[in-house]
């Protein structure tokens, strides 16, 4: 029977942790760790933390494809979707040092005032405005220019990714920014989309 951590405990960690924690889980037991699996390992060990909001019966498979892509950011796997992903030495030692948190009852992150939001809307703000392309549009946005590389990483796409995926992604952005009355974020991505409309044109020709 796989392990059930204490909800209380494994929410007051990073998402980005207990991501590589559930691909550690996935290689020690001697799979593939491949997307969908890492889907399903995460919302297993962590439901509260990778459920919608409005449906916690489900797992939001947006928000682990961020943090996965998060985790190889900050160098603890390698590969895509394509192939599937394999953690590094960091990745092994960051996930041991997380799973010994879990296992003695709590968390070396200190507890925040306010709760940790899991609103995946939230998520989404949040990373948009720590990019790096976002930074270069704030500081210079007449003369602001995003490569392909950076734009597929902003929608969390890889050049796999194909684009009617690159598309929804995007409208999806665009929606959340607009809910969330976010006009400057707003702006950088209608920027983007301009620059970058070549990748989106298949998508948009089977449109009409």
């Amino acid at each position: 029977m796989k392990r059930q951590f204490d909800k209380s405990i494994y929410t007051s960690i990073s998402l980005t942790k207990l991501t590589i924690v559930a691909i550690y889980q996935i290689v020690n037991n001697g799979e593939e760790a491949a997307y969908e699996r890492v889907v399903k390992e995460c919302f297993s060990l962590f439901p509260k933390r990778f459920s919608f909001q409005r449906y916690p019966e489900w797992p939001d498979g947006h928000r682990i494809e961020m943090e996965i892509m998060r985790c190889r950011d900050k160098g603890w796997i390698t590969g895509n979707e394509k192939i599937s992903f394999q953690i590094t030495l960091l990745g092994k030692r960051v996930a041991q040092e997380v799973l010994k948190e879990l296992e003695e009852g709590k968390s070396a992150t200190p507890p925040k005032k306010k709760s940790q939001s899991r609103d995946r809307g939230d998520t989404i703000i949040g990373y948009l405005k720590t990019s790096e392309p976002f930074k270069r549009f704030k500081h210079d946005k007449e003369n602001f220019n995003i490569t392909e590389e950076e734009f597929r990483r902003l929608l969390v796409a890889t050049f796999e990714t194909p684009p009617r995926v690159l598309k929804q992604n995007l409208i999806h952005c665009l929606d959340t920014c607009e809910q969330y009355r976010e006009k400057e974020l707003y702006e950088f991505l209608k920027e983007c989309e301009r620059q970058k409309s070549i990748l989106l044109k298949t998508y948009m020709r089977r449109e009409k």
